[in-house]
């Protein structure tokens, strides 16, 4: 579902991203790990039209993604949760998930994609006339994810999703991931420094270092990599 060949990305002189290829079928997780700097939030903002690429390219279903603006990549059903949570703070909690899916056909879609998200995280139901602010990290972040598949994506792009959260917290958002990928026929890339935590649910994985790729291989055997693991991922 998701192609992503030799891809070169340059800031200046600086190269952030120096021939990154990947691929991510439909109904799995791929996750991209390493360290700060290594390259992984360059990599799905090149993916999803907010940097430009040096070289290389990007395909979704086997349609080139390259050079597009944002706007037409979302619309071709490419969501991209950034690191952060993503949510607009003086928006509601269904006021967010509305703007997920607005470009679906028509309102009882639309509603229809809505009450799907309450459905997946029951924890909004309760919530949805709250401001976004009033939401603890974890809704937050659950609603990042919700109102990026209101729009019923066919890729998801996540960047960083344990960021600041509780333990707890987490294992339930990863769980959630694998049964949404299963479910959905979704293709999830997963950028994550939390590496034991993203290879528990990835299929595959990938470590980035300095912008290169240094490992690729099934998740399960590469977390039973020490050697890659103490060098590149610590723990």
């Amino acid at each position: 579902m998701l192609e992503v060949d030799d891809l070169t990305v340059a800031y200046g002189g600086v190269v952030a991203l120096n021939g990154v290829s990947l691929q991510v079928p439909e109904a799995s997780i791929t996750t991209v790990l390493g360290a700060n700097g290594a390259g992984k939030t360059t990599l799905v903002r090149a993916i999803s039209g907010l940097v430009a690429a040096r070289g290389g390219s990007v395909r979704v279903d086997g349609t080139a993604l390259t050079g597009m603006a944002p706007e037409r990549i979302a619309r071709l059903g490419v969501a991209h949760v950034p690191e952060g949570h993503g949510v607009i703070s003086e928006l509601s909690t269904e006021e967010n998930l509305r703007l997920g899916c607005l470009w679906l056909g028509g309102a009882n879609d639309r509603r229809a994609a809505t009450e799907e998200a309450y459905e997946l995280f029951p924890p909004l139901a309760a919530r949805r006339r709250l401001p976004a602010a009033n939401l603890s990290g974890g809704e937050r972040q659950m609603l990042s994810i919700a109102r990026a598949l209101a729009a019923r994506p066919r890729v998801l792009l996540l960047d960083e999703p344990s960021l600041g959260l509780a333990a707890v917290i987490l294992a339930q958002i990863m769980q959630r991931l694998r049964e949404l990928a299963r479910s959905r026929n979704l293709a999830v890339l997963l950028i994550e420094q939390n590496a034991r935590s993203a290879l528990s649910v990835a299929d595959e994985a990938v470590v980035l270092s300095l912008g290169s790729v240094v490992a690729r291989d099934r998740a399960e055997r590469l977390a039973r990599d020490e050697s890659l693991r103490h060098a590149y991922l610590g723990f």
